[in-house]
């Protein structure tokens, strides 16, 4: 007589803990790679931030007209949403639509430090700058190869601590960009 053991169907504890930690790998390695892409979104932008700027110094040079730069506020709540160009012509300056305008990704954001010893002209105050639509640049890059006023560009973006400075090198007469992690 032969006997037959019934046993009942499942999982022992050591095949659930293998399933439980490599999912726990996997999960962990996925993370890790969306992070990455994450990086890679704001180190494009803004290293084609860089490239704009400099093809704007460029092309000032080679047209031998002042390009400025100005923030663009599409919104109420004037968060810059691109960033404008202007061309210094008689007296005044003018929207362009040649080089065109750079948009920003959604959630960057633009600031503009200026340093106090700069010799820029703030023409804000004068008595012919009165009108509302006369334009006026943050920055200006001079065909003569720098930038008016001395000024850094802090780019930061709010999913983000990753921070992208750039400032004038006289030395090369192009933008150069520092990323600084906080």
């Amino acid at each position: 007589m032969t006997q037959s053991r019934s046993r009942q169907g499942g999982f022992t504890l050591i095949e659930i803990s293998v399933v439980v930690i490599i999912l726990a790998t996997i999960s962990a390695m996925s993370l890790f790679a969306i992070n990455q892409a994450f990086d890679r979104r704001y180190k494009s932008q803004a290293d084609n931030l860089l490239v704009w700027l400099n093809q704007l110094s460029d092309q000032a040079a080679l047209e031998a007209v002042p390009y400025g730069v100005m923030g663009n506020p599409d919104d109420p709540e004037r968060v810059v949403r691109s960033l404008q160009v202007v061309a210094y012509y008689r007296q005044h300056w003018f929207p362009v639509t040649y080089p065109e305008a750079f948009s920003m990704e959604k959630g960057a954001r633009v600031e503009w430090v200026v340093s106090a010893s700069s010799d820029y002209d703030d023409s804000y105050g004068s008595s012919d700058m009165d009108d509302e639509d006369t334009l006026i640049p943050v920055i200006a890059l001079m065909p003569d190869g720098y930038m008016e006023p001395r000024a850094e560009m802090i780019l930061t973006f709010e999913s983000s601590p990753i921070t992208f400075k750039y400032r004038w090198d006289d030395e090369t007469a192009a933008m150069t960009m520092l990323r600084i992690s906080q």
